[in-house]
C-alpha cells in the first residue's frame, strides 16, 4: 500500500513571554535588553506515524492534546521545529471554520476562489457550480456576501466545495461538530462516500460514534504525543475510559515531584492483617499519620516509568467503615480484595493520577505474591518485574497484568 502522509519523529516548538505585567512599552524595551522569560513547550512532541492510500484515520484525544496543530503540520501550514512530515497527493483540507473563504465575496463567488486553492480548474468549477450550490442548501443565499452567514451556513459552503471532488487526501477538524442533523448526516455520507472510491481520510472529532463508523484506525494522542495507534476497536475504548477519569492539581500530591511531573507514592503495610496501602496525595497522607500505629512505612513504590514516557495512574479509594480509614488501590487487580469485602471496605471513587503532568505512556503493573506471606507487591514494566523475580525465587506472578491508562 503506497504511504502518502507519513511523520518521523515530528515536533512542533512554542515560546510564548511569561512576564506581561506593566505598559506595553516597558514589555518592548524588557524585551530588547532580554529581560522577558519565555515558557517553551512542545505543542507535538516525536510523533511517527504512517497513513497508506485509502485508509481512513481517525485522530482523537482530549482538548489540548495537539490534534489540530498535527493537522496544520500534515497540511503544511506550519513546519516543524524538528523531524519530517511528507504528504503525497492533491490535500482537500478543512480544518477552520469558513478556512478560505473571503468573507467579502458572495457565496457563489467563494465556490470559484476557494475551489481555485483547492486546485480545481475553473471549468470544471463551472460544471458542478450548481451540484456544490444544491449541496451547501444556502438556496438564494448563495449570492450573499459570506460575512452575513451564520457559522452552520459557512460551513455547509466550505464542505460542498471541500468534497465536491474525491480528493486523493481528505483533511477534516471537526466539521461535522456544526450544522443540523439531517446536514451532518449527509456530511457522514458524503464522507463515506470519498473513502469507498479510495480516498485518504485523516479526520478529527471529540465523536467517537463518528470515528467508530467511518474509520477502521484511530490514533490517540495526549500532550502531543502518540499514546496509541491501532484499530478503532482497541483505541477507542482505551480512550473513552481515559476521558472519564479526573484529574488532581498536581499541588493536592506529595511534595518530591520532579520536573517530568512525576511524584513518589508511599507504600504503608497494616501491622494486624498484612494488607498494604498505597498513597500518593497528601489527605490519604494526613489519615495514615493519624494511625500510624496501625502501618508500617515501607518505603516509596515507585517514582517512574521504565518502559514508556512516564504516564499517569488511576487510584481506587476504598473507605474502611470501623475506622474510617481510606486505602489506595492500583488497577482493579488490587482493588479485589476491598471489593470482596463490602461489609467492611466501601469504594468511593477514582482519586486522581499519580503523574498528572507528565507525557504519557501505557505500561503494565504486575502483581507478585508470596505463598508464606500476604499481600501484594506491585511491579511497574516488565524490567522492574524480572528485577523481583530473580532476587526473590520464592515469587510467583499473581493474575495478568493491568495497564497503566495514560
Amino acid at each position: 500500500m503506497d504511504t502518502l502522509i507519513e511523520a518521523s519523529h515530528a515536533s512542533l516548538r512554542f515560546s510564548a513571554p511569561t512576564d506581561r505585567k506593566g505598559s506595553v512599552k516597558k514589555w518592548v524595551l524588557d524585551a530588547l535588553r532580554g529581560r522577558v522569560g519565555h515558557d517553551r513547550f512542545l505543542a507535538v512532541d516525536d510523533v511517527s506515524f504512517r497513513i497508506g492510500r485509502g485508509e481512513a484515520v481517525g485522530l482523537v484525544g482530549r482538548n489540548g492534546a495537539g490534534k489540530s496543530t498535527l493537522l496544520k503540520l500534515v497540511t503544511g501550514i506550519v513546519r516543524p521545529t524538528s523531524g519530517t512530515i511528507a504528504v503525497r497527493g492533491q490535500v482537500a483540507p478543512l480544518l477552520a471554520l469558513g478556512n478560505g473563504l473571503d468573507p467579502a465575496l458572495t457565496g457563489r463567488e467563494n465556490v470559484y476562489l476557494n475551489g481555485a486553492i483547492l486546485g480545481y480548474e475553473k471549468a470544471w468549477l463551472r460544471a458542478h457550480e450548481a451540484d456544490i450550490v444544491e449541496f451547501s442548501e444556502l438556496g438564494d443565499f448563495i449570492d450573499a456576501p459570506v460575512r452575513t452567514y451564520s457559522s452552520g451556513m459557512t460551513m455547509r459552503l466550505a464542505f460542498s466545495i471541500a468534497t465536491a471532488a474525491s480528493p486523493e487526501i481528505l483533511i477534516l477538524d471537526e466539521v461535522l461538530a456544526v450544522g443540523d442533523a439531517a446536514f451532518q448526516a449527509k456530511c457522514r455520507a458524503r464522507i463515506g462516500e470519498i473513502i469507498d472510491d479510495g480516498a485518504t481520510v485523516f479526520f478529527v472529532s471529540h465523536s467517537l460514534a463518528d470515528i467508530r463508523k467511518l474509520c477502521a484506525r484511530a490514533i490517540w494522542i495526549e500532550k502531543g504525543r502518540v499514546v496509541l495507534d491501532g484499530p478503532v476497536g482497541d483505541v477507542c475504548p482505551v480512550f473513552e475510559e481515559f476521558s472519564k477519569l479526573p484529574f488532581i492539581p498536581i499541588g493536592d500530591f506529595l511534595p518530591g515531584g520532579r520536573p517530568d511531573g512525576t511524584v513518589p507514592v508511599v507504600r504503608f503495610r497494616n501491622k494486624r492483617d498484612g494488607r498494604h496501602l498505597l498513597t500518593a496525595v497528601r489527605e490519604e497522607m494526613k489519615n495514615i499519620v493519624s494511625k500510624l500505629s496501625e502501618w508500617v512505612c515501607e518505603g516509596v513504590v515507585f517514582r517512574t516509568f521504565p518502559e514508556a514516557a512516564p504516564g499517569t495512574v488511576p487510584l481506587l479509594r476504598f473507605l474502611n467503615l470501623s475506622n474510617g480509614v481510606h486505602a489506595l488501590a492500583v488497577g482493579e487487580g488490587e482493588a479485589a480484595p476491598y471489593r470482596e469485602r463490602p461489609d467492611l471496605w466501601k469504594y468511593e471513587k477514582v482519586v486522581g493520577h499519580v503523574f498528572p503532568v507528565a507525557a504519557p505512556g501505557l505500561v503494565p503493573v504486575h502483581r507478585l505474591a508470596r505463598p508464606d506471606r500476604p499481600g501484594i507487591r506491585i511491579a511497574v514494566g516488565d524490567s522492574e518485574r524480572g528485577v523481583f523475580l530473580s532476587t526473590d525465587p520464592s515469587l510467583f506472578v499473581f493474575g495478568k497484568p493491568f495497564y497503566v491508562q495514560p
